[in-house]
């Protein structure tokens, strides 16, 4: 695409400017030729262009510093410079012969390189620069001619200055790249940085929200007098605690994409319960926006599939929550397809369709960037860090499929996200439902205080005894003296963390040797989960920890250990 004018007057202005900052070596130079070989093109020739250069160059400095010439000035400025700086030893051939032809084409060839050098970000001001020296060598071969040198002679120093002149612009070309590149590079980094400095300031006020109702809902229902007040500001904490949830996750989800170290798994799951749990979340809120919910094609898709079916509820969710945010009226579609093939695999493909404003293919290219949103309304009025799509389609690539969309102004957006997937078989239950657990005794090991009783909440009421600890050494005392059913174990702690005191117990004769040890992690990372199962751990949960995961890992672990004492007996 062709420079606009202003471009192209910028661009010209900066080559301006690096020759006014050089001007001083430019005059150094054409003092030192002057006196260098003024012997062979005559001294009254060299400080007669001596005078001419140097009143060039108090032009350039001291009538263009105060004012903006006009590209075609500068142009001529450019052009006449070159042309009075190569005609500085045009005389030589005359008083010296060849040897005064070869000083003028040296004198020559650096003319072009430092035309080169000095108009990267200019194409016209490199031509306007370099187009005298090129003539002046397209002359050099009959000067040689004249000075009584063969054909051939002439010929090759042709051939010598068609090439100069060829590299020459070769070379001004890869420098202007270079440069058009570094300024991209910089550009980018520095949209990058205030995009990032603008997220971390949208993250910040996205916190302090959920948290202003937390305290505010606290405190009201510290004071309330009724049930139904004490219950509505428990809710209301209760679903800022969520929201604070959902923008850690994010978070951490994108630090890990961006470190490489975001991992999917691979197993049997019932995708058409996945679908159907979906519709039943996202239905009613559909409806609570008077906005129509259409469910398309959920008869054609297998029932058991292997695959990642929490990072897919996790993308379909997002899409699913962007359709509705962006939706003022009208109808959400998700349509589902599926292919299946003689391999034993299935191309499943989920499309999300609304009828919203739609996007500019601008704001189409810019969707899936980390730390960006459409605009800073959207922010102010939809809320969100904006890194939802950026991760699903980090988390499709990562199961080896993509995630992609269609749009246009006033005709709503489409998001399509493409899987293969193995077929898989139904998992089929393993001995008889797990029987209601009474009685238990658990310990608690954490340092920070506020985890120990948020923990100790969730289970008050449902275990018969609860036992905390700070870090890891005082659990080994703890676990040396009283038996426990499960442990709950956080794995960054002062003094002994959860994967030493996990091993010290394993390693132990003790009333807890085989106690089922649970790990209380804020990383998902496969690598950390194998650390956890290798020392001696049972499972994990992910903080911050919803109850019912909490639970649910209890009830496993204890499940396991049931089944593998009674193997034992």
């Amino acid at each position: 695409m062709p420079p606009s004018a202003a471009t192209f007057s910028s661009d010209l202005m900066e080559v301006i400017a690096v020759r006014r900052a050089q001007v001083r070596m430019r005059v150094g130079l054409a003092v030192g030729l002057t006196f260098g070989f003024g012997a062979i093109t005559g001294w009254v020739w060299a400080f007669v262009w001596l005078a001419c250069y140097g009143a060039l160059q108090m032009v350039e400095y001291f009538v263009f510093a105060k004012r903006t010439p006009p590209p075609w000035l500068a142009l001529a400025l450019l052009f006449t410079n070159s042309l009075v700086f190569g005609a500085f030893a045009a005389d030589g051939p005359v008083n010296e012969g060849v040897f005064g032809l070869a000083c003028w084409i040296c004198l020559l060839c650096g003319g072009q390189l430092n035309s080169a050098l000095t108009s990267q970000k200019s194409q016209a001001g490199f031509l306007a620069a370099s187009t005298p020296f090129a003539i002046y060598l397209a002359a050099t071969p009959f000067v040689a001619l004249w000075l009584g040198g063969a054909p051939r002679q002439a010929a090759a120093i042709a051939a010598s200055a068609v090439l100069i002149v060829i590299f020459t612009h070769l070379i001004w070309r890869a420098a202007a790249r270079a440069l058009t590149a570094e300024s991209e590079a910089r550009a980018q980094a520095e949209a990058a940085d205030a995009a990032k400095s603008a997220f971390v300031a949208m993250v910040s006020h996205e916190l302090r929200t959920p948290i202003s109702a937390i305290l505010a809902g606290a405190v009201e229902a510290n004071d309330a007098r009724s049930a139904s007040a004490r219950s509505s500001n428990l809710d209301l904490i209760s679903s800022s605690a969520r929201m604070m949830r959902t923008l850690l996750d994010d978070l951490l989800d994108m630090s890990k994409i961006e470190a490489g170290r975001m991992g999917v798994e691979v197993t049997a799951f019932d995708l058409r319960r996945l679908m159907l749990e979906t519709v039943r979340f996202w239905g009613p809120v559909a409806r609570r926006g008077n906005l129509t919910f259409r469910l398309e094609g959920a008869h054609s898709l297998p029932a058991w599939v292997e695959g990642d079916p929490t990072r897919i509820r996790q993308v379909l969710n997002n899409l699913l929550s962007n359709a509705l945010k962006f939706t003022p009226q009208g109808t959400i579609t998700l349509r589902m397809t599926s292919v299946r093939r003689a391999d034993g695999t299935c191309g499943l493909t989920l499309e999300v369709m609304d009828t919203g404003p739609g996007m500019t293919d601008e704001q189409i290219g810019g969707l899936f960037t980390a730390y960006g949103q459409l605009s800073n309304s959207v922010a102010r009025t939809h809320g969100g860090t904006g890194l939802g799509l950026n991760i699903s389609r980090e988390l499709a690539r990562l199961m080896g499929g993509d995630l992609v969309a269609e749009s246009a102004p006033g005709r709503g957006a489409t998001f399509r996200l493409s899987l293969d997937l193995a077929l898989g078989q139904a998992e089929t239950p393993a001995g008889d439902a797990p029987q209601e657990q009474t009685g238990l005794r658990v310990l608690i090991v954490d340092d920070h205080e506020i985890n120990r009783r948020a923990f100790t909440l969730i289970l008050q009421g449902a275990v018969d005894a609860i036992v905390t600890a700070e870090n890891g050494q005082d659990a080994l005392d703890i676990l040396a003296q009283q038996p426990f059913d499960v442990v709950l174990m956080d794995l960054n702690m002062p003094k002994m963390g959860g994967l030493d005191c996990t091993r010290a117990l394993r390693a132990t004769a003790g009333p807890n040797q085989t106690t089922p040890v649970i790990a209380l992690t804020a990383s998902a990372a496969r690598s950390e989960i194998d650390v956890c199962l290798a020392v001696g751990m049972n499972a994990f949960v992910m903080k911050p920890v919803e109850a019912a995961e909490l639970f649910g890992a209890i009830e496993r672990v204890l499940d396991a250990h049931d089944v593998a004492v009674a193997a034992v007996a």
